[in-house]
């Protein structure tokens, strides 16, 4: 290569004269090693920042091969960056940007990919400012529109927002805590045994209602209140006694108070139908 073009000033006229056709290319060796990508990292900010004035949030949405191809920088892209567009501008912009903000082919592939998904779905939740303890209600595919990630919640977890949240925080949410449970859940015989989990799930961990006051104090209400009431539908046609006889099959059918409560559960399932039916339209 020609003398030595490292000065940013330097860089950047030499770019300006192939622009202008004053040199046919630039210098050979000129986008090798890493001063090459010193240069590429020059040339690539003046041509977002200064010529075409892209404002920063706008680069990922307006990036395509085609802008280096008609500035001159196709030798570049191909020579650093093996013709990446994203790998040319985390060059240029170290961790400003994340792969998942551009359209790169074949991102969410394989084992890789459900790496890049989860560190992408910690990203958005971290965006949106949701507590840990939201996430189950507040993570929605709405969510994953706004932050253009609808095509990897579908391509790796078939629209399932539990999945994704579950590869991004391995144990820590149980599928029931979200709006939607994975297709056919519920179904089944294993449906059954999921059923099973959730109620003692809600018994033991969330509410802490000691063995012994089990059918007494739990209610069809606060199945529903914590997101089973579809739950006890589907699976044990509305009655929370059901599902805790099921649950606890060691407890007997019969506790005292059981009687009362199922009569109370049916008043009160009663109760929440009604004021479903006769709510004034929104």
């Amino acid at each position: 290569m020609r003398g030595g073009i490292n000065s940013h000033q330097e860089v950047v006229a030499m770019y300006e004269k192939v622009l202008a056709g004053e040199e046919r290319r630039f210098p050979n060796k000129f986008f090798d090693g890493q001063d090459g990508k010193k240069r590429a990292r020059i040339v690539t900010r003046y041509l977002f920042d200064q010529k075409l004035k892209i404002p920063p949030d706008q680069i990922p949405v307006r990036m395509h091969k085609k802008l280096f191809y008609e500035n001159g920088l196709a030798w570049m892209l191909g020579k650093c960056f093996g013709w990446s567009p994203y790998k040319a501008i985390e060059n240029a912009y170290p961790g400003y940007y994340k792969p998942w903000q551009f359209n790169v082919k074949g991102i969410w592939r394989g084992a890789r990919g459900l790496e890049l998904a989860a560190e992408a779905t910690r990203w958005m939740v971290k965006m949106e400012n949701v507590g840990a303890e939201e996430v189950p209600r507040e993570v929605t595919p709405e969510i994953f529109a706004k932050y253009d990630l609808s095509g990897m919640l579908s391509m790796c977890f078939h629209g399932s927002c539990y999945r994704a949240i579950e590869n991004a925080y391995p144990g820590r949410y149980q599928p029931w805590e979200f709006k939607n449970v994975p297709k056919h859940f519920w179904s089944g015989e294993q449906g059954m045994e999921n059923a099973r989990a959730a109620t003692r799930w809600l018994v033991e961990e969330v509410l802490n209602i000691p063995r012994e006051r089990v059918f007494s104090e739990m209610t069809y209400e606060l199945f529903r209140r914590h997101g089973l009431g579809g739950m006890l539908t589907r699976c044990f046609g509305g009655s929370s006694k059901a599902a805790l006889r099921w649950a606890y099959p060691d407890l007997g059918v019969r506790q005292p108070g059981t009687a009362r409560s199922e009569q109370k559960e049916d008043a009160d399932r009663k109760a929440i139908a009604w004021q479903r039916h006769h709510a004034p339209a929104s």
